[in-house]
């Protein structure tokens, strides 16, 4: 390479070097002036807007107190932002309304699942082995309080009705030969007497323990109802004991035993079938009341405190837009490990589909293990000043939520802060700083928003130099 090569390389780095270090200062002073240069528009033409921006040196005389009486009073007064003329403001896209009252609910939402009325729910099962003689109720048929199911019999059973006949018979005997002892008192020995009392006492006892064992078994039958029955009606009324007196005439054992319905509901099970061999541990039916059901909610963890027993809960099935209302009626004590959420149940009263059809046969809405949606309410109010989501704007520079409030000729909107409150359905709540009826600007807020944001951060950038704070 010769000599005049190397010279021109070198100038090459030079200039390439030059130019680097030019772009890097226009870069650092773009950056500390926030990219306006004024020496540019001193002798050029005023660049072109459709919005007229305050000079931040008129910024400074902006007060910082309350507007005047005829306003509300907010915390800070802003710049308002001025178009050309109304027709500009509308070709940005700005639009108008006023602020609205609705009434607003402030509730939490949550996820439930319907199951039966625990307290209207059995699972029902015969008392005593037995084998099943008659099936009575099938699965979806409704049942009344006291309607017998299925009809069992049972050996064991036979047998409690032949002990308490036992024990009745003894103990009248016992009763007659003390009656006769007593009667020949006088030459009838002391010891005597007395064992003839003890097996009356027993034979009371006997007859006391073979009723309970009936009892336990489901029958209904009282000391007083039989006591006074020869032995031969006695063993006709423990014969048919429990059964209607139509299955009379269809067997004439006594092993029979029905199976009965506590409460009033529809059978949702039904495991049994004529001939069957059945057990206590078995249950053969099973039956609820679905006019009341139960709605299982899980609250998020941090929401739980939030809670009260009696507050009004609305819930929406997935299948179904109707709402079904109820109570909140019991909040868990624990938190389940693996979703980090507290139990909650709701008491709904469950709805026919068709309400003009309400017979008790009739479908109901809810049914046991139905998915949806419920709303648990803290407060409800019944007027409370909303706007819509879009006319809300949070102003990073002031840390502030503001609206824009428009001039009557519509072309200078006034920023204004003010007080959000719960959002709800497209709308949020302003709970101060506006009144019900005063217009805002509801479209188009962005470009309000972002004008303030350039007037804010320049007026940052004078701060810097001297300029007295606007924040």
């Amino acid at each position: 390479m010769s000599e005049n090569d190397g010279n021109f390389s070198k100038i090459g780095w030079v200039k390439k070097t030059l130019i680097l270090l030019c772009l890097l200062g226009v870069g650092w002073y773009g950056h500390t002036f926030h990219w306006s240069f004024p020496f540019l528009n001193a002798h050029g033409s005023k660049p072109q807007s459709h919005v007229t921006i305050p000079k931040p040196s008129d910024m400074d005389e902006i007060p910082l107190t309350a507007p005047s009486p005829n306003t509300l009073p907010v915390t800070e007064q802003l710049t308002a932002i001025e178009f050309p003329s109304s027709e500009a403001a509308r070709k940005c896209g700005i639009e108008t309304a006023s602020a609205s009252e609705r009434a607003i609910d402030d509730y939490l939402k949550v996820h439930g699942v319907v199951d039966y009325d625990q307290s209207h729910f059995a699972e029902l099962s015969v008392r005593v082995p037995g084998v099943v003689w008659k099936v009575l109720k099938r699965v979806g048929d409704n049942v009344e309080p006291g309607d017998i199911l299925a009809i069992i019999d049972s050996a064991e059973v036979g047998q409690a009705k032949a002990d308490l006949l036992e024990a009745f018979v003894t103990h009248r005997l016992r009763l007659a030969s003390l009656k006769r002892l007593e009667e020949l008192k006088s030459v009838t020995p002391g010891r005597a007497l007395y064992e003839a009392n003890a097996e009356v006492e027993l034979s009371r006892a006997r007859r006391f323990i073979a009723l309970q064992k009936l009892g336990s078994l489901g029958f209904h039958i009282r000391l007083e109802d039989i006591e006074n029955l020869n032995s031969d009606e006695l063993a006709d009324r423990l014969q048919m004991l429990g059964l209607p007196p139509e299955f009379k005439n269809e067997s004439n054992s006594a092993n029979l035993i029905p199976l009965v319905a506590p409460f009033k509901g529809i059978i949702t099970k039904c495991e049994i079938v004529r001939g069957e061999s059945v057990t206590p541990s078995v249950p053969q039916y099973t039956l609820a009341n679905v006019s009341r059901m139960w709605v299982n909610l899980d609250v998020r963890q941090e929401d739980a405190e939030l809670l009260k027993l009696g507050v009004e809960v609305d819930f929406q099935s997935e299948v179904d837009s109707r709402i079904v209302p109820g109570r909140l009626t019991w909040i868990g004590t624990d938190v389940d490990p693996r979703t980090r959420t507290v139990r909650a149940r709701a008491e709904v009263e469950n709805p026919f589909i068709d309400a003009a059809d309400s017979t008790p046969t009739s479908r109901r809405l809810l049914q046991a293990g139905m998915f949806g949606s419920a709303k648990i309410f803290m407060s409800r109010r019944p007027t409370a000043v909303m706007i819509p989501n879009e006319a809300l704007h949070w102003q990073w520079e002031i840390g502030r939520e503001l609206v824009f409030i428009p001039s009557s000729d519509g072309k200078t909107f006034t920023p204004r802060v003010v007080e959000k409150g719960l959002v709800r359905d497209g709308f949020v709540e302003i709970r101060e700083g506006l009144r019900v009826g005063e217009p805002i600007a509801v479209s188009g807020c962005r470009i309000l928003s972002s004008e303030l944001s350039q007037l804010l951060q320049q007026r940052s950038g004078d701060n810097a130099h001297g300029v007295r704070s606007f924040r």
